[in-house]
């Protein structure tokens, strides 16, 4: 997969998929399979075009996907081409004809596009798909305006998967999704606390920023390290029987390994979520409770092999 530079200008005609792409959920996966299926049937260089950032004092939520996630999950779905546009305020500035002319035109030769049917561009937002059909005629390029995904009815959008995470409801994000909640890091040296349970965990040291966590809790995960799959408990939160309060952790012991994971990179799929984090007066009941977490983790394991799950 190649990055064009921002504002780098490309001399190969091009169909452009546009959006922030958080999460990277079944509607956008639809824009994308559209994106290069027109491509193909056009001879046009496809290229989606997304942002380093992201307006958060507007949106109000963390992100589902941070930009490196994004652009593994866009290398999963075999995207050719990704333009990452900065949201510096010149481009902000844009009018809806200005953008087209200098970043869909100019910048990217672009022929076709595909957007979803809320997409909105330009200044203050003053630009929306029927201003970029109208501007495609003037420009010479064709737009395609994806309709909304729908699953049992319900419009699949960013902001609904978001608040199903952000409340512990992981496997309804994940139907949404249509892959399992992930993040992604390198495993840091914690105190050692669940290697005294005797049961050693792997600290995560995420991407964090913006980034969304999951609802503070114990669930089954997976883990992805070197391209093999671990069967993996988690906790998201704060230690509360040790009197962990700084910073939210997420620790995950593995089932039936011995790795040595520190300093190393891992990608963390959330798959159920178990119950919430829980303070014990007493250290055995927390071993215990662990216990019990594993046991339901390898039952579910049992019923759904791990090769069976669809991880991206």
């Amino acid at each position: 997969m190649k990055i064009i530079e921002f504002r780098r200008s490309i001399s190969k005609k091009t169909a452009v998929a546009i959006g922030m792409f958080d999460g990277v959920h079944l509607g956008h996966k639809v824009l994308i399979s559209q994106l290069l299926s027109k491509s193909e049937e056009k001879n046009l260089s496809p290229v989606i075009y997304t942002f380093s950032n992201h307006p958060i004092k507007e949106a109000r939520r963390k992100l589902l996907t941070t930009l490196n996630e994004k652009l593994y999950i866009f290398e999963k779905l075999n995207v050719e081409n990704v333009y990452i546009a900065d949201l510096e305020a010149n481009l902000m500035e844009m009018s809806p004809e200005e953008f087209v002319r200098e970043e869909l035109v100019k910048t990217l030769n672009c022929k076709f596009v595909v957007i979803g049917e809320d997409f909105r561009f330009g200044y203050k937002k003053s630009g929306d798909a029927n201003t970029l059909k109208e501007l495609g005629q003037i420009y010479n390029f064709d737009v395609i305006i994806a309709n909304k995904v729908l699953k049992d009815g319900v419009a699949i959008s960013s902001s609904l998967i978001h608040d199903l995470i952000l409340n512990g409801s992981i496997e309804e994000g994940n139907n949404l999704l249509g892959h399992p909640y992930f993040i992604q890091g390198t495993v840091e040296k914690g105190k050692g606390l669940g290697r005294h349970l005797g049961f050693p965990t792997a600290n995560l040291n995420y991407e964090n920023g913006n980034k969304l966590l999951p609802k503070n809790g114990v669930y089954i995960t997976i883990g992805n390290y070197n391209g093999t799959l671990l069967k993996g408990v988690t906790n998201v939160g704060f230690n509360p029987t040790f009197e962990e309060k700084k910073n939210i952790k997420i620790e995950s012991h593995f089932l039936d390994v011995e790795y040595n994971f520190y300093g190393k990179f891992l990608r963390l799929y959330f798959i159920k979520r178990l119950r919430d984090e829980i303070k014990y007066e007493k250290v055995q009941d927390l071993r215990n409770q662990v216990m019990i977490d594993i046991e339901s983790t390898r039952e579910f394991f049992k019923d759904n092999p791990i090769e069976s799950i669809h991880i991206i």
